[in-house]
């Protein structure tokens, strides 16, 4: 039996952590309360079109295995550790945004004047937690991550936080709402400066997501929390999906509709998502899904599994090329507590013991 993982993740309980159980049938990785919403229901005149494919998980005989040392990732990746406060993870998530928009301007500037041609524009997509989504939160999310001359747009899914001014000034030129900007009220996508952020952006308003993209050209487009699922790979898993599912109903090419090829099309360079862990005795230790870029393609970046030991310290239980899934999660928590478990070791030495044993015997009756 193995731990479960239930529901979103979100902030862990502040709370002494102790020693995980073997018995995993007690033991799962729980959320804390959901977060509260102060977004208001927006009416849709249609239901959005199904993308199944497009939140199709990864076929079972093409995923990674969780390995607890992944030694083909970047080394310096693999020493970060997740943050210890919520300024800590917007900078980190800015420095993340700022060395892959770094790195695709000086590809971009050799590709141009070897072929004349452009790159496609950079899609970027940043995984942060909040206690809240009220429109004070998000906008210091917004300064705090997508701060420092990379972000120039920055347009949200919600009008309340296009329009929160409690923060006063800051380094990004324009705060709209994504309605706004297909309008051209208060800024000019196509001949603005810097990256467009898409801050909050709901399921029902990728189309419009979709478009702002276009107008905005070959400006990079970091989508910041965006609350539709996608595997964060730039669309690596979604065509693989696309075109299997084309080839088992004989077809010649993926059918697939473009609001699904661009909501797939980001690569996550930064996700922090924390972990509550509930043992036995339903006391509750921490633990983290983190992954942060630091120049390397985003592709190759591995996602980790944390767990925090008994001095609080931040070890890796798992490591994976692609986004974890809850049985990845399960599995990889489960192996760590086998691992520290008393009684598992105990059942391991007493079979070596017995193997030697019925071993000599057989021995013994042979001569």
């Amino acid at each position: 039996c193995a731990p479960q993982c239930v529901g979103r993740v979100r902030p862990p309980l502040p709370v002494r952590k102790p020693q995980m159980s073997l018995c995993a049938a007690a033991s799962r990785v729980a959320p804390a309360a959901p977060r509260p919403s102060s977004r208001a229901a927006r009416p849709s005149p249609s239901p959005p079109p199904s993308r199944s494919a497009t939140i199709s998980r990864t076929p079972r005989d093409a995923r990674s295995r969780v390995v607890p040392s992944a030694g083909r990732f970047d080394a310096a990746e693999m020493e970060l550790v997740p943050p210890v406060s919520r300024d800590d993870s917007f900078a980190q998530a800015r420095d993340a945004i700022a060395a892959v928009c770094a790195k695709r301007a000086k590809k971009a500037g050799k590709k141009r004047r070897s072929s004349g041609k452009a790159l496609a524009p950079l899609r970027v997509a940043v995984e942060l937690p909040l206690a809240s989504d009220a429109p004070k939160d998000v906008r210091a999310m917004v300064l705090g991550a997508c701060a420092g001359g990379v972000v120039g747009t920055a347009v949200y899914g919600d009008a309340a936080a296009a329009a929160e001014t409690s923060a006063g000034k800051d380094a990004i030129r324009e705060h709209v709402h994504i309605d706004d900007a297909l309008r051209g009220v208060g800024c000019d996508l196509a001949m603005g400066e810097g990256a467009v952020a898409l801050v909050g952006v709901a399921d029902d308003q990728i189309a419009a997501a979709r478009r702002v993209a276009e107008l905005a050209g070959a400006r990079p487009v970091v989508g910041v929390n965006v609350e539709w699922f996608h595997a964060g790979d730039g669309g690596v898993t979604f065509r693989a999906a696309a075109a299997a599912a084309a080839q088992n109903q004989n077809e010649s090419s993926p059918n697939v509709d473009a609001d699904s090829v661009f909501a797939n099309s980001f690569s996550v360079v930064y996700s922090y998502l924390p972990l509550a862990i509930q043992g036995v005795t339903g006391a509750t230790t921490e633990g983290a899904v983190f992954k942060c870029v630091r120049g390397g393609a985003p592709e190759g970046s591995p996602w980790r599994i944390l767990v925090k030991d008994d001095a609080g310290e931040y070890q890796q239980v798992g490591a994976m090329q692609r986004r974890p899934e809850q049985e990845d999660l399960e599995s990889a928590l489960y192996n760590a507590a086998a691992a520290k478990s008393k009684i598992n070791k105990g059942i391991g030495l007493f079979r070596g013991l017995a193997d030697k044993a019925r071993n000599a015997v057989a021995g013994g009756g042979e001569k």
